[in-house]
């Protein structure tokens, strides 16, 4: 994957990756991202969407599609308004889901069989041991030796190369922590294949533009003279080879449409995990409650989950709904209900009650209004003084904090404010899991 100098970085309210529009790259990042380096914000969201994808989230909330399309080409046709993976840069098959011990097994073998060893013995005879009659005993008899061989040496030398200079220079991630009790192998195997055909300093993330581009091509021309050259192309090395295929022509070929590269299609069902995280991170002993659906596993333990299930039966499974509100968070002095929204602005004017459509945001407020009211009715029901310190927030993305009280009229009852978070540093501290969930695996 080389990413172009010039790749555009833009704000995107839905999808969010790489993508490919009239021919050209863009990188659509969240609302707060835009001003990163396009290289720092596409590691940002490699690491992101890696911890997105160890959490419990309910398949049939997303879309059918989630997960790894395995398409050649890229781009993706119009579908559902909901969460979508996708992957033709081959990122999660080269660095996620491949086990580098078992790319070993491509390294090279040989194969040696001796036939017709009785055709020009007399060429052995000195190393014959003769008896009293004259007869030649031979421990052996060298005769023409076939070789068999598999060009794939050189592909996991190429394979090992490039994930180096992906998790080190790209993703500035210890080897050891990536590949465990392979780091010292596969750094052997990635220097090896230096010293064979690159220099010591080649990346294809550091240096001059032009230097990483003659790169890129001459590992695609790599590539292209292994498969060339290996006679034998068994299923394990299809799938490493068209994953490296995929990755170094940047998931595109002659045929690809425009469309999604790399990344999700909406970026909602990954803000509320990130925001949960952040919560967790900041809050973790005043949360009463939350929707723990899009929370890693690796922060969910047992106890805490059944404890949040039982507190949000008690407050909020009323009136034949079983509500599930994002986050609620207590202390001793109030009580705050949040609902996360990856949205990049929460317009003000609530539509009346003769309005023919009830949209999207609409029913936000709705909803926040239920939590409110049904969580000061338990309050009020138990004579709890806490009833009059509830406040209701919105939780949307941003590139500084910000918070804004609701000016519409009437007033909240309980009262309501938009927060703004910053992006960039809740990113942070979500891809901070991301040394620790490699280290469970």
């Amino acid at each position: 994957m080389l990413l172009p100098s010039t790749l555009p970085v833009v704000e995107s309210e839905k999808t969010i990756g790489l993508q490919r529009l009239g021919g050209v790259l863009q990188l659509s990042v969240p609302k707060g991202m835009a001003g990163m380096a396009p290289a720092a914000a596409m590691a940002l969201l490699y690491k992101a969407l890696v911890i997105f994808r160890g959490t419990q989230r309910a398949l049939e909330r997303l879309d059918a599609l989630d997960g790894v399309e395995d398409l050649s080409q890229a781009g993706m046709d119009a579908g559902a308004n909901s969460f979508t993976f996708r992957d033709a840069l081959a990122l999660d098959t080269l660095f996620e889901r491949s086990d580098p011990m078992r790319l070993l097994g491509l390294s090279e073998t040989r194969a040696r069989t001796q036939r017709d060893t009785h055709l020009h013995i007399e060429r052995n005879w000195h190393h014959a041991l003769f008896d009293d009659d004259g007869a030649p005993y031979l421990e052996r008899a060298a005769g023409r030796r076939r070789e068999l061989r598999y060009q794939t040496d050189d592909l996991v030398g190429l394979y090992c190369f490039v994930a180096e200079d992906f998790f080190v220079r790209f993703l500035q991630e210890d080897l050891e922590t990536v590949w465990g009790s392979f780091a010292g192998e596969g750094m052997a195997l990635a220097a090896d294949f230096r010293h064979r055909y690159l220099t010591p300093e080649a990346s294809l993330y550091a240096g001059e533009p032009t230097r990483c581009e003659e790169l890129a091509e001459l590992l695609r021309h790599i590539l292209q003279m292994v498969d060339r050259n290996t006679p034998f192309r068994h299923g394990a090395y299809r799938a490493i080879y068209e994953a490296l295929y995929g990755y170094l022509h940047e998931g595109m070929g002659n045929a690809a449409k425009d469309g999604l590269v790399w990344g999700v299609k909406d970026f909602w069902a990954v803000w509320e995990s990130v925001c949960l995280v952040h919560a967790l991170n900041q809050h973790a002993d005043n949360i009463l409650t939350c929707d723990m659906e899009h929370l890693p596993v690796l922060l969910l333990a047992p106890e805490r989950r059944q404890a949040w299930l039982q507190q949000r039966a008690l407050l909020f499974a009323r009136n034949g709904i079983r509500r599930r509100p994002d986050l609620v968070l207590a202390d001793s002095d109030d009580i705050k209900v949040v609902d996360f929204k990856y949205y990049a602005y929460m317009r003000q004017q609530r539509r009346t009650a003769d309005a023919d459509v009830i949209d999207k945001i609409e029913k936000d407020y709705l909803s926040m209004e239920a939590y409110g009211l049904l969580l000061q009715n338990h309050f009020l029901r138990n004579a709890d003084p806490r009833a009059n310190e509830v406040s209701l927030e919105f939780w949307l993305p941003g590139s500084e904090a910000a918070r804004q009280p609701s000016r519409q009229q009437p007033p909240w009852n309980p009262p309501l404010s938009v927060v703004h978070l910053p992006a960039v540093e809740l990113l942070r501290g979500y891809v901070a899991l991301y040394p620790h969930l490699r280290l469970m695996r």
